[in-house]
């Protein structure tokens, strides 16, 4: 498999663990700079809940970007010897 198919792929798996509403805020901000108050208007919310909705969903999409072992690799890098 090439390295653009495993991150496209790797996309996919992060973006599933969105809800709908979520990934749409998300991806058509984020990816595609669709104005909040135009995504607000898709959602059928207002824009600040659809500000609210991308930056959860980013939030969400960092936090599975880090393995899981890279606190303790950090905590190991500064932990007295």
């Amino acid at each position: 498999m090439a390295l653009g198919d495993s991150a496209g792929l790797a996309l996919l798996t992060v973006l599933d663990l969105l809800r709908p509403d979520e990934r749409l805020a998300f991806v058509l901000h984020d990816v595609f700079a669709v104005p909040f108050a135009e995504i607000a208007i898709i959602l059928g919310k207002s824009a600040d809940a659809t500000t609210m909705l991308a930056g959860r969903a980013r939030r969400t999409v960092q936090a599975a970007q880090q393995p899981a072992s890279a606190g303790r690799q950090r905590r190991a890098v500064v932990a007295p010897r």
